[in-house]
């Protein structure tokens, strides 16, 4: 990954100052309430308030839900290890291996697969709790606790939305469209009087906004020829952005073309209040290369639902977009689940790793390294160049998380004498990691990464603690996961196996 790419992922962007107040003000609360009542599993509530604070406040409510089914998932798994296989640890280890196969295997045929990873990294965190906690009470007793702590994150999340007025879906589309034909505005601006295009104009996230209207339209917030239009609008401005071109071409029609997208992006503010859009100026004398994509994204703007991003409309009142893709009902399977190998083989990979790891921490009694199979978990991608990039998030996340948090054990937690100290510390530390979680899908999981690690070395005990054997233990797991995945993958025979349908999507956690 390039450092300039990377320096455009760390830009400001639509509501990414106030998306890391409100996950910061969030975790900085949660851990404030479990220390005062000194609950149990101290890192994971600040952590979780990273996966549960979406951008907007419907897909926090998805989120919450999601969550809650996670949790029921694996409490029903826990539970039932402990009732078969607590005393008999030769079937509790073949109950794991089943159990994560299982969980591997629908991963890949699942269109949602994290509905099914939740559970799946739940599970690998209490696997080594069965062979470290006394009776099965004690397992059922940290079950619990995370049910508390998931009511604790749920309603801290909410009450700091409504405080801090986190934007709806519609809003922050709304807003993430403007700042895309702003782009466009600032290009011809710049083509107009003979000046380079700012190179920050390419900061725009392009896949990010296009995932954000199908989940919509999945959720029934967008109709399907709504979602189709503003996807079709969304290229065509994207591919205008992205245009090569020189200073050529007569500065009326490059400063007419840059106010027919300031309009264009008033009606996206206003919605049809703003009046019918203006033909697209005359394309004569502009660059070959923005001819064409100035006439798409008039045919694109004409087709648009016609509040850009307001209340949904009726579904059918608008015409859809020539090029759009034609869709099948929808399936919670891939249609060759069934039929193509590649599915179990990639289970059968996946476990193997996990199941590895399982007997090395077991074997040599080191429970501390219990992330590598968190790692395997959260690592298991279909497409090889999507899983390696996120195993270098996690550790690169990893890395920068434990070292702030080990200069913060040396340098300041000694020196305090207060809690409102020890969380303007741990405030400054959030921060930073949800300001990278809010970036492009290049980096956000690495600041989820910077986060979780930070939150183990500063937020060990209910009190202030200055042991830094736990941050070596996680990058010690960590490292340990990625390589056996990676020995899995790469040099468990059979070398080449079928084809995936498609790669699953970086799924969080």
């Amino acid at each position: 990954m390039r450092i300039s790419a990377i320096w455009n992922d760390l830009q400001p962007g639509p509501d990414r100052l106030g998306g890391t107040i409100r996950i910061t003000f969030s975790a900085v609360l949660v851990a404030a309430v479990m220390l005062t009542f000194r609950m149990p599993f101290l890192y994971i509530g600040p952590y979780l308030v990273f996966i549960l604070s979406q951008r907007d406040t419907f897909l926090t409510r998805a989120a919450a839900a999601l969550g809650i089914a996670v949790a029921a998932a694996a409490s029903l798994i826990i539970y039932l290890v402990a009732f078969l296989a607590w005393d008999t640890g030769w079937l509790r280890v073949s109950l794991w291996g089943v159990i994560f196969f299982g969980g591997y295997f629908l991963m890949r045929i699942c269109v949602e697969p994290r509905a099914i990873l939740g559970p799946l990294v739940v599970v690998a965190l209490f696997a080594f709790a069965f062979d470290k906690a006394p009776d099965p009470n004690r397992v059922v007793s940290l079950t619990g606790w995370l049910w508390a702590i998931l009511g604790l994150i749920i309603a801290s999340t909410f009450l700091t939305q409504w405080l801090f007025g986190a934007p709806t879906a519609i809003e922050l589309l709304r807003r993430q469209f403007r700042e895309l034909l702003a782009g466009v505005e600032r290009k011809y601006l710049a083509l107009a009087f003979k000046r380079k295009p700012p190179e920050n104009l390419l900061h725009f996230d392009e896949a990010e906004v296009g995932g954000r209207i199908e989940k919509l339209r999945a959720a029934g917030v967008l109709s399907r020829v709504q979602s189709r239009n503003n996807l079709a609008l969304l290229h065509a401005a994207a591919g205008v952005l992205r245009a090569e071109a020189g200073p050529a071409g007569k500065n009326s029609n490059l400063l007419a073309f840059a106010a027919w997208a300031r309009l264009l992006r008033r009606r996206v503010l206003l919605g049809p209040e703003a009046g019918p859009i203006d033909p697209v100026p005359d394309a004569s004398g502009m660059e070959p290369s923005l001819q064409a994509p100035s006439g798409n994204l008039c045919d694109a703007a004409r087709n648009a639902f016609s509040h850009a991003g307001r209340e949904p409309c009726q579904k059918g009142t608008h015409g859809q977009y020539p090029g759009a893709p034609q869709r099948s009902a929808p399936s919670l399977l891939l249609p060759d689940w069934h039929t193509n190998p590649a599915y179990a083989g990639f289970a059968f990979r996946a476990t193997i790793a996990t199941m590895g790891c399982y007997l090395f921490m077991t074997l040599a009694d080191w429970n501390g390294i219990h992330t590598c199979l968190i790692t395997c978990a959260v690592t298991a991608l279909a497409g090889a160049e999507s899983r390696i990039h996120k195993q270098n998030l996690r550790m690169t996340g990893a890395l920068i998380g434990g070292l702030l948090g080990m200069g913060a054990v040396i340098f300041l937690i000694p020196h305090m004498d207060s809690l409102g100290a020890y969380l303007l510390i741990l405030s400054a530390g959030c921060a930073l990691a949800a300001w990278v979680s809010l970036g492009s899908e290049r980096i956000a999981y690495a600041g989820w990464q910077i986060g979780l690690a930070f939150f183990m070395t500063v937020l060990q005990d209910p009190h202030p603690s200055t042991k830094l054997d736990i941050v070596r233990d996680r990058w010690a797991g960590i490292f340990i996961g990625i390589l056996a995945m990676r020995a899995a993958f790469m040099w468990l025979p059979p070398h080449s196996t079928p084809i995936l349908t498609r790669p699953a999507s970086d799924s969080a956690l």
